[in-house]
């Protein structure tokens, strides 16, 4: 169980990882290397559409690999999905720019990154259901390990913001996605030697594995899935926008306007401020979660999912306004930093028992398959449309500070979607997918 456990916080780590780094240099590097033009406005669009086109590919992953994880088992398949991520990561690290390969330079990003989609896809439904399957009690604290990847993969991008503080854009980010990519094929690897979990295990034996999984679980559970694709809607903009838009596009504007330090001297040593807020958002996510995974096994998954989604809507208009002050001298850079924690900890507490609800709605036969699309479906909607809409709407950088009452809508308007979509669910947290594979 402990191995199980820690290949899928390996293996999950480095796909948020390479997530979290490819926005930063969609936002900081891509726009002049891969997107050169005149307008700048039209060269950052284009960058992030390249970040957001692997999440309208996450659907696709997740019928693919949820098909494969259902009919051949979990491990196999997120070996492969794996496999698919490390490669991408290698292929954007060394792929030149504009300036030697013309217009094939972001043809080629697309594409990588839609096949790094594909891989993505396939990751939390499986990684989730596998472990979810060698676990019969306190499923939501032992699977909030696995959700603590997230914040991990923000502190590993954020770390390559802080080895390469000056020369991220021309050289950092490729450093960053190759080493990534050679972890992720290592992962890949130590997944496919684990172990099976027995659930698969006993209706393969029996011959009752699904002929279609990926689609007959629409078939028999779209209510549910539909239900789940908008109740993770918050954690998606809580997670974007505190974690990426702020802490680069905005971080930049406010700076220029009340005179903020890029560096800052903490313990005797010179840290970009980007990258110290993003660790302490981060940090703010690991604290969080295994306190409401807790609450998920104590009183039930749906009262953790919908306390965590009503303190992103609170937190959001407050979170907003302390980030653009314009009085952050040295004393309000410690209510900065507060904020910053504070709205990690509210964009990951609904996270934290979504590991292990989401496979628990769905039987075997579907599980993997009905997990995948639960996440996917929310990460093509809210993770990959709702980037590319924000950014249009708040228009050039000089408009941002403007314009921030739309950025603290987005945050609470879909804090409070989640909640009330979280409500018809079932409750599950009584459920053994060890002993009962029936359900």
């Amino acid at each position: 169980m402990r191995r199980v456990i820690a290949l899928g916080l390996i293996g999950t780590t480095i796909e948020w990882y390479d997530y979290y780094l490819f926005i930063y240099a969609a936002l900081l590097a891509f726009p002049s290397i891969f997107f050169p033009s005149k307008e700048y406005l039209i060269s950052l669009l284009a960058s992030v559409s390249s970040y957001a086109i692997a999440f309208f590919a996450r659907p696709l992953g997740a019928a693919i690999f949820g098909h494969l994880g259902d009919r051949i088992g979990r491990r196999h398949a997120l070996s492969f999905d794996l496999i698919l991520v490390g490669l991408a990561m290698i292929f954007v690290g060394v792929l030149p720019g504009y300036s030697v390969l013309g217009i094939i330079a972001p043809l080629l990003v697309f594409a990588i990154r839609f096949v790094q989609g594909l891989g993505v896809g396939g990751e939390w439904g499986g990684v989730s259901t596998w472990v979810s399957e060698h676990l019969s009690k306190r499923r939501a604290t032992f699977t909030s390990v696995i959700q603590i990847a997230s914040p991990l993969g923000f502190i590993g991008a954020a770390t390559v913001l802080l080895i390469f503080p000056s020369n991220f854009s021309s050289i950092g980010w490729r450093v960053g996605f190759i080493a990534g990519g050679i972890a992720a094929l290592l992962g890949a690897l130590l997944r496919y030697l684990a172990t099976e979990s027995l659930p698969f295990n006993e209706i393969k034996t029996k011959g009752e594995i699904a002929k279609i999984p990926s689609v007959e679980v629409f078939k028999n559970f779209w209510k549910e899935i539909l239900l789940l694709t908008l109740a993770v809607g918050g954690v998606f903009i809580g997670v974007y926008i505190p974690a990426t838009v702020m802490p680069s596009l905005y971080l930049t504007q406010v700076q220029k306007e009340t005179h903020i330090p890029s560096l800052i001297t903490l313990l005797g040593a010179a840290v970009p401020l980007r990258s110290l807020l993003i660790y302490v958002y981060s940090i703010g996510g690991i604290v969080s979660m295994p306190l409401f995974a807790m609450i998920a096994d104590r009183v039930g998954r749906k009262k953790s999912l919908i306390l965590g989604n009503l303190l992103i809507a609170i937190t959001s208009v407050p979170y907003v306004y302390m980030f653009l002050s314009g009085n952050l001298n040295e004393m309000l850079l410690a209510q900065f930093l507060i904020g910053q924690f504070l709205i990690g900890f509210s964009a990951y507490a609904p996270y934290a028992s979504m590991a292990a609800f989401y496979p628990e709605i769905f039987p075997v036969k579907f599980r993997y398959s009905g997990s995948s699309y639960g996440l996917q479906l929310a990460a093509a909607l809210e993770g990959g449309l709702m980037p590319i809409l924000l950014i249009a709407l708040l228009g050039n950088p000089s408009e941002y500070l403007i314009k921030s009452w739309e950025v603290a809508t987005f945050l609470g308007a879909w804090g409070l979607i989640s909640l009330v979509s979280t409500i018809p669910l079932k409750e599950t947290k009584n459920l053994d997918l060890v002993r009962d594979v029936n359900v």
